[in-house]
């Protein structure tokens, strides 16, 4: 099993943290700045979904422990906000990308159910099979980067709040 490292430098207690996961990523966080990079390019759906999930919790684990504090770094929190930003315009990218993928393939599944419904051939209805399998992963992979980035900008706003 491969793991998701999180390196917390000064400002997170200085402590190394790491979560078990079957990722070929890691999260890292180098003199204050939140890095995420890419081992492998093999199986990106799974893997940018794990990305995005370990990187929502690592930023709730940091606010949780950043709003129990009386004293804050203002200057710390302002590059957390910057990078936060960095990540979410990251975040929203793929997602785009994805709206536009699940769409075309949802129109390709209207079409192929229309050619199903004039031709009645066993083809087409294979056809309107075979898009429809590949349909639902999109949607929900949509649906799972849609949602991750909603509480990724709940985050900025906590990190607006602090500072």
């Amino acid at each position: 099993v491969e793991k998701i490292v999180i390196h917390e430098s000064e400002a997170l207690d200085g402590k190394r943290r790491v979560l078990n996961d079957n990722s070929n990523r890691c999260l890292h966080k180098l003199e204050s700045r939140m890095v995420l990079c890419n081992k492998s390019s093999a199986g990106m759906r799974k893997n940018m979904e794990k990305r995005i999930k370990a990187y929502r919790r690592y930023m709730d684990e940091l606010l949780e422990r950043l709003e129990g504090q009386k004293e804050r770094n203002g200057a710390q929190i302002e590059e957390w906000k910057k990078e936060h930003l960095v990540q979410i315009g990251f975040f929203q990218h793929e997602r785009l990308i994805h709206l536009i993928v699940t769409a075309v393939f949802a129109l390709l599944e209207i079409f192929s159910m229309l050619l199903a419904v004039i031709s009645q051939g066993i083809f087409s209805l294979l056809l309107t099979v075979a898009v429809l399998i590949l349909l639902v992963p999109y949607i929900r992979h949509y649906y799972i980067l849609e949602n991750e980035v909603q509480k990724m900008y709940g985050q900025y706003d906590r990190l607006c709040r602090l500072s």
